[in-house]
C-alpha cells in the first residue's frame, strides 16, 4: 500500500486495473484489489464449513429456547452478543462427524451431574428417566421449587434427499416439583408433524438439560448436558 500527500495525481479516486484509490485523513491511499476468494473444494475446506453450518443451526435452535438464551446471555463476555457466544462455544465441541459425534452444550458451562438417564424416542412422545439427582447437585428445593427439562433434538439423513439435510426440534417439558431424592419421568409429546420427523429422517439425537427454576419461573442452576 502507498500514500500520496501532494496531489501529483490529482484527485485520484476508484480503482485502475489491480491498483484502488482511496481517501484518507486527506491522503490519496492506494493498494492492491484484494483477489476474488474461491472457496475451497478439498475434503478438509468442505469438512470445516459442514462444521460450521451444523454449529450455527444448533446455536439458532439453542438461542430460540427462551429459558437457555437467558441462561447463554448471563454468561456471555462483554461486547459478545447472545448467539456468538453460543455458536464459538459449540464450535469447538462439535467433533468432525457432525453433532451425531458432538460434545456439544445447552448451557455454557459444566451444571451438576444427572445419573443414568435412559432415553426413549417412541412415535408419539420422547421419554426420559433419571435416576434421583440426589444432595450433591445443591439443589433447595424451597428456593428452587420445580424443575424443567429443555431438549434440543437432531435430525439428519433423511429419506428423501429434497428434504433438508438437517433439522433441529426443540422442546421444553412441564415443569415438576423438585425432587432431588426420587426418580425422574419426562414425557416430551410430540404432535403428528414433528412425529413424522422420526420416519423421514434416518438420524436422530437428542441433547437434553435440567433447569431448576425459583417460584417466579427463573432458571437458578442447570444440569450437565446429556444425549442420547
Amino acid at each position: 500500500m502507498a500514500s500520496f500527500n501532494k496531489q501529483v495525481l490529482g484527485q485520484a479516486q476508484g480503482a485502475v486495473g489491480d491498483v484502488t484509490f482511496r481517501k484518507r485523513n486527506g491522503k490519496t491511499v492506494l493498494s492492491s484489489k484484494p483477489a476474488p476468494f474461491t472457496p475451497g473444494m478439498d475434503v478438509k475446506s468442505l469438512a470445516r464449513r459442514g462444521k460450521f453450518l451444523i454449529t450455527i443451526l444448533f446455536a439458532s435452535a439453542v438461542n430460540s429456547v427462551p429459558l437457555l438464551k437467558n441462561i447463554w446471555t448471563k454468561a456471555a463476555p462483554a461486547g459478545v452478543t447472545t448467539f456468538n457466544f453460543i455458536t464459538r462455544t459449540n464450535y469447538a465441541l462439535t467433533g468432525s462427524g457432525g453433532i451425531m459425534t458432538a460434545l456439544v452444550r445447552l448451557a455454557p458451562s459444566l451444571g451438576f451431574n444427572v445419573n443414568n438417564p435412559v432415553i426413549a424416542f417412541n412415535p408419539d412422545s420422547i421419554k426420559v428417566n433419571l435416576d434421583a439427582i440426589g444432595t450433591s447437585a445443591g439443589i433447595d428445593v424451597l428456593s428452587e421449587p420445580s424443575i424443567k427439562l429443555v431438549s434440543v433434538v437432531y435430525f439428519g439423513s433423511p429419506v428423501d434427499t429434497t428434504l433438508k439435510k438437517n433439522e433441529f426440534l426443540t422442546f421444553v417439558s412441564a415443569p415438576q416439583a423438585a425432587n432431588i431424592s426420587s426418580a425422574l419421568e419426562f414425557d416430551l409429546a410430540l404432535d403428528d408433524v414433528l412425529s413424522q420427523m422420526l420416519a423421514i429422517y434416518q438420524e436422530h439425537r437428542g441433547f437434553f438439560v435440567l433447569v431448576t427454576l425459583d417460584a417466579e419461573g427463573n432458571v437458578v442452576r442447570y444440569s450437565n448436558t446429556f444425549a442420547g
